[in-house]
């Protein structure tokens, strides 16, 4: 009982789209992974068309490279699951797998799915079924980081006590929820010949001289919904000021429209002009194996509660490459701050602050994107500390070459599938010893879902913004609120927030008294103090104040 049947859509396990996501990537690892490590006698496939089932043979056989016996299991012949064991499904939307089961019986075989982005109203249900549909102690949801799993338990916690509430009696979850991070193929970032020919040619097209250092993004290229661009660009302009090497940024990865590729190239135009910013594709499967090894130091400031895990920090320390990454929900458990990568304080405004947010979205007022990326708008990377971590790794060579090696090292023997498939399958066995010997059969057939971001996420920041936080002016951040208020980098919470004269009379008040906290300038200004939890957060994110 080692064994499952992969729930299988292409979509789920391929990057050979046009809009390449976190998850698919993520899949297509997994499955390069266990069909590599897994040991198993006979790969199964839960899909509900032959078509997609040879697909998933062929893909499989494309990573074995050898002879290996498969079986199909059709979604109406689930009796056919008690020999694969369990089902594994690459999300955490398990329940109707669960109301399917009971067509056969619920002790045949177990569920166990796998949490990606934990705030979509679609990933909240999936989360949230687990406590009224029949998941069964046998059954796992598999949570990426301890990060992901507070979260899980929160909203868990949540909806029982509403339940509770309806019904005089909280409900208890049954399923289990381990903590197993993502992990990836460590040989596929190892440099090579065609790896050494990509990095010369790229450095010369691109002016990238033997002294220069690069600083490497790999990822979505969307500000409102991976990681905002903003404090990467104005620390890395911090850090030049104050280096004699010059300073090339790569960014590798797609927009999804020309507006937002707009964004980001004057944006970075405009916010780090000493810096050689490059743009280029990272979809490309060349790319995608290469890119690594031209960068000097590899930086991910995530600042979005879609972010649960972050898997492209530990390919970069794969590829040897020492990490600036942002103290953040899973990028605290992989990268392991002053070892082989440095972190990024950040901060966000207090639990209660974000139900507008929360009411907004929910009411369909506000899409999933602008809901995450007014959260975002409103939580603080330091831009300070941000630019002395990236000056640490710029000065230091030794240092670099050290947490790179460190790395490389630390992500092989933890990260690696060859690692965690058996961590998997000893997950599926110990699911399988809860199922009882006897089959079970059954004789019958507004808000807990939708709150505060900042209460249900107030985990992932360094520290939380208070009424007692000390506010002081950034030098030279008078009269410059017009200047983000009319970026696309920063106005895309303008509709929560005071006028631009309202917000220089709060960067006048701070100036005149030297500090002040955000229950003072709320008292004076007359705002609620918990929109000026908001307000604190988006001028210290535009780098107008230090909090």
């Amino acid at each position: 009982m080692r064994n499952a049947a992969i729930f299988y859509e292409a979509d789920g396990f391929q990057t050979t789209g046009v809009r390449l996501l976190g998850r698919q990537a993520a899949g297509e690892s997994f499955l390069k992974g266990y069909a590599l490590h897994a040991n198993v006698d006979k790969f199964h496939c839960l899909t509900d068309r032959r078509e997609k089932f040879l697909q998933f043979q062929q893909q499989v056989a494309g990573y074995r490279g050898q002879p290996t016996a498969y079986n199909w299991v059709h979604p109406l012949r689930l009796e056919q699951m008690r020999e694969a064991g369990s089902v594994f499904y690459s999300g955490p939307g398990i329940t109707p797998f669960a109301w399917q089961r009971r067509y056969t019986s619920p002790s045949d075989f177990s569920l166990c799915g796998l949490t990606h982005t934990t705030c979509s109203y679609e990933a909240i249900h999936s989360i949230t079924e687990l406590m009224t549909g029949p998941v069964e102690e046998w059954d796992a949801l598999i949570c990426t980081s301890q990060s992901v799993k507070k979260t899980v338990d929160y909203l868990l916690d949540n909806w029982a006590e509403h339940l509770g509430e309806r019904t005089g009696a909280k409900p208890k979850v049954r399923v289990q929820l381990p903590v197993i991070p993502l992990g990836i193929n460590c040989d596929d970032f190892l440099a090579d010949d065609e790896t050494e020919a990509y990095v010369r040619k790229f450095k010369t097209e691109h002016g990238i001289g033997e002294t220069d250092i690069v600083i490497l993004y790999v990822g979505r290229l969307a500000a409102h919904a991976k990681a905002h661009p903003l404090t990467m660009y104005q620390a890395l302009e911090k850090a030049a000021q104050k280096t004699k090497k010059k300073i090339h940024l790569v960014q590798a990865g797609w927009f999804a429209t020309p507006a937002i590729e707009k964004m980001f190239v004057e944006g970075a135009k405009e916010f780090c002009p000493s810096v050689n910013a490059v743009f280029i594709d990272g979809r490309p499967k060349e790319t995608r194996k290469c890119i690594w090894h031209v960068a000097d130091i590899f930086t991910s400031l995530s600042d979005n509660i879609q972010e649960t895990f972050g898997i492209t920090p530990i390919e970069a320390l794969a590829a040897g490459v020492p990490v600036v990454a942002t103290d953040w929900d899973g990028y605290r458990e992989t990268v392991r701050d002053g070892k082989d990568g440095l972190l990024v304080r950040t901060s966000a405004p207090m639990a209660g602050a974000g139900i507008p947010l929360a009411q907004r979205y929910q009411g369909g007022v506000d899409s999933y994107d602008r809901y995450v990326g007014q959260v975002s708008l409103f939580t603080n990377v330091d831009t300070d500390h941000c630019a002395e971590q990236y000056l640490a790794l710029i000065e230091n060579d030794g240092l670099r070459k050290k947490m790179g090696e460190e790395g490389r090292r630390y992500v092989r023997s933890t990260f690696d599938w060859s690692v965690l498939i058996p961590v998997y399958q000893d997950l599926w066995q110990d699911l399988a010893e809860r199922r009882p010997d006897n089959r079970v059969h059954y004789e019958h057939v507004a808000a807990p879902l939708h709150d505060d971001p900042f209460a249900l996420f107030e985990h992932y920041p360094t520290d939380a913004i208070t009424g007692e936080t000390v506010m002081t002016l950034q030098v030279g951040a008078k009269g410059k609120v017009g200047r983000y208020l009319s970026n696309g980098l920063g106005n895309g919470v303008a509709h929560l927030l005071p006028t631009e004269d309202k917000l220089e009379d709060m960067l006048s008040l701070i100036e005149n008294n030297g500090s002040m906290t955000v229950a003072e300038i709320a008292e004076q200004s007359q705002i609620k103090p918990s929109h000026m939890l908001l307000f604190a957060g988006w001028l210290a994110k535009m780098d107008l104040i230090k909090i």
